[in-house]
């Protein structure tokens, strides 16, 4: 069971396929997070329903005193339309609390890629250890094949004790 915890709690760890890493100075076109100060955090908020501690998109335009970024407003999909809300917010380097560059990370996301796989092998091999299998019953060649149901096929009191048996 502690075998699963771990295995867990490293996916968990590892789900990011991107990583922050700070930076002075942004161009133009960088994916960045924005964070605000508490001050300008309390400004943005004012008249919405959850409050915005930072911002995250591309950046249009960096001066001395201002950063300019293409953030997202609003996404709505229906079976009709994908209609998509793009907004260019712009901050003044004293609101600015830190900005973060957005990257993609080849390693974290090999290490995420085989760790599902891992898992997902792991769930498989437990349900047919738990089942036993779906291999192919020995019939008589004259008589025609009857299909089950699945739930009929599960041992129901196998399952119950060896869930108490690995607590």
């Amino acid at each position: 069971m502690r075998r699963y915890r771990a295995l867990l709690l490293a996916a968990i760890g590892l789900a990011g396929c991107y990583t922050y890493t700070p930076v002075e100075s942004p161009t133009p076109g960088m994916e960045v997070r924005a964070r605000l100060t508490a001050e300008a955090a309390s400004r943005h908020s004012q008249g919405l329903d959850e409050p915005v501690l930072s911002y995250a998109g591309r950046v249009v335009s960096t001066s001395a005193d201002a950063l300019a970024l293409d953030v997202l407003v609003a996404r709505s999909s229906s079976a009709f339309q994908n209609v998509t809300i793009r907004d260019t917010v712009t901050l003044r380097r004293t609101e600015i609390q830190s900005v973060l560059h957005r990257k993609f990370s080849a390693p974290r996301s090999a290490l995420f890629t085989v760790g599902a796989v891992a898992a997902g092998v792991l769930v498989v091999a437990g349900i047919e250890q738990i089942v036993g299998g779906t291999g192919p019953e020995e019939q008589d060649p004259g008589t025609p094949a009857l299909r089950e149901p699945l739930f009929v096929r599960i041992p129901f009191h196998q399952l119950i004790g060896w869930l108490t048996a690995r607590q």
